[in-house]
């Protein structure tokens, strides 16, 4: 019992670690890719035409620039990966121990079986008043019957404690099994929701990038004329 509870403490901080520092790698990640892009601009020449402030943008600083954006996006979508495939084995570690619990259940129930036919059979002998073949009188087998009738209902009352606690205590880890998966599901969401807002951020710095670009090459070409 206590092994397990180890082992499911162990899953829930392997889990809550892992989204905490995925988390914190991505928030570093898109404050790096922030500055190198405020870096960018601020390294930029501006001149300003028709009340508007332009930047001309060095092509290698630009290259570079867009190099970290796809490096980020790959180191975060193998972190994402390996973050998945570790839950995904503590999981199943959980799902082992729960597994073992069920199979203790069943052990104790087997028992508390045999118990109760043992008791059914010495109930038989006391019917009978022989045990083993050997004449014994009837008040000292009653006597003995009774202390093993006795003796085995204390049994047979801490089997069934031992069954109820431990019925309680699979109950308890399948609704942590739930627990977990629900917060695996959770963590799943957010970090693709995550995802998919990084995308949209690398979008529209491309999209605005595109249009610096088509403005550099208007203004060569008006240079040019």
């Amino acid at each position: 019992m206590k092994a397990f509870f180890l082992s499911l403490f162990f899953v829930l901080s392997v889990l809550v670690a892992n989204a905490q520092g995925t988390s914190k790698e991505g928030a570093a990640a898109t404050d790096n890719l922030a500055r190198q892009f405020n870096n960018l601009k601020a390294g930029s020449n501006s001149y300003s035409e028709n009340g508007r402030t332009y930047k001309v943008v060095n092509v290698a600083s630009l290259d570079a620039f867009w190099k970290n954006v796809q490096e980020t996006i790959a180191a975060r979508e193998q972190k994402l990966k390996q973050a998945g495939v570790q839950t995904e084995q503590d999981l199943v570690q959980a799902k082992d121990s729960i597994a073992a619990q069920q199979e203790q259940l069943q052990a104790l129930k087997q028992q508390y079986a045999a118990k109760e036919q043992e008791v059914q059979q010495n109930i038989h002998d006391v019917a009978n008043l022989s045990v083993l073949g050997i004449d014994m009188e009837k008040q000292t087998y009653v006597i003995m019957s009774f202390v093993v009738i006795i003796t085995l209902l204390i049994l047979l009352a801490i089997i069934m404690l031992q069954y109820k606690s431990s019925k309680s205590v699979a109950d308890e880890k399948r609704k942590a099994y739930d627990d977990v998966h629900q917060e695996y599901d959770d963590y799943k969401k957010g970090a693709r929701e995550k995802e998919l807002k990084l995308k949209r951020e690398l979008q529209t710095e491309m999209n605005r990038i595109e249009e610096l670009n088509q403005q550099i090459a208007s203004l060569k070409k008006q240079s040019h004329a």
